[in-house]
């Protein structure tokens, strides 16, 4: 007779996939993060993801960079003669992207993508009145930079809705719960998503800061 109760081996203490799945969606604590290969390293989507991100932030840094050397020295900025920015419209496009920044942290992939459209509806429109006031790329220096940062800012707005598109296609495609505690294809597009949406919303803030009121 034993005294004293074996210990418990390793695979006793193991759950199965669909126990662990059923356990965090009735609310027990996430297994894992988007991005998360299910062994705690990081999959090789949210790494490249990552990167790109990465080298997006050199970019725009070397872009603002650029703005800022030549509005310092420069003697009055905007130069004179040039149409001064108004924060009416950019002002309620910058709370838009804000606010989809927030619902695609809690996976209203959709209203996101609805509201980065309406985004680059509003930024065009803000294009053509400023056309229309006279800044133009032809309008020296700042209106050459002024340009270049929003356009560059508003292709990466489009390249992050066709990441939530792909997102949330494969999302759909997938309704049933994966067998791994890493989640499905699906999930590692939406948290690669998230980091995206996140990034340039962020590097709009810092545009808008810059550009319209500093």
């Amino acid at each position: 007779m034993k005294l004293f109760p074996s210990a418990p081996t390793p695979l006793q203490h193991r759950r199965p996939p669909e126990t662990q799945w059923r356990n965090a969606v009735v609310g027990g604590p996430p297994l894992t993060a988007a991005g998360d290969d299910g062994g705690g390293h990081l999959s090789n989507g949210r790494l490249g993801m990552m990167l790109l991100v990465g080298t997006e932030t050199v970019l725009f840094s070397s872009f603002i960079g650029a703005y800022l050397v030549l509005r310092m020295g420069a003697g009055m900025w905007p130069p004179a003669g040039t149409p001064v920015l108004t924060l009416g419209l950019s002002s309620v496009n910058t709370s838009l992207l804000v606010l989809s920044s927030i619902l695609v942290q809690l996976r209203r992939l959709t209203a996101t993508w609805w509201l980065g459209i309406t985004f680059l509806g509003l930024q065009a429109l803000e294009f053509h009145r400023l056309y229309a006031r006279g800044l133009t790329l032809q309008t020296g220096t700042y209106g050459a930079l002024f340009y270049s940062l929003i356009t560059c800012h508003a292709l990466h707005v489009l390249g992050g809705l066709i990441i939530l598109a792909i997102a949330r296609a494969k999302l759909s495609r997938d309704p049933s719960p994966p067998p791994s505690p890493a989640g499905g294809e699906g999930v590692q597009w939406m948290g690669n998503a998230q980091l995206y949406w996140h990034f340039v919303t962020a590097v709009w803030l810092v545009l808008f800061s810059i550009l319209y009121i500093l």
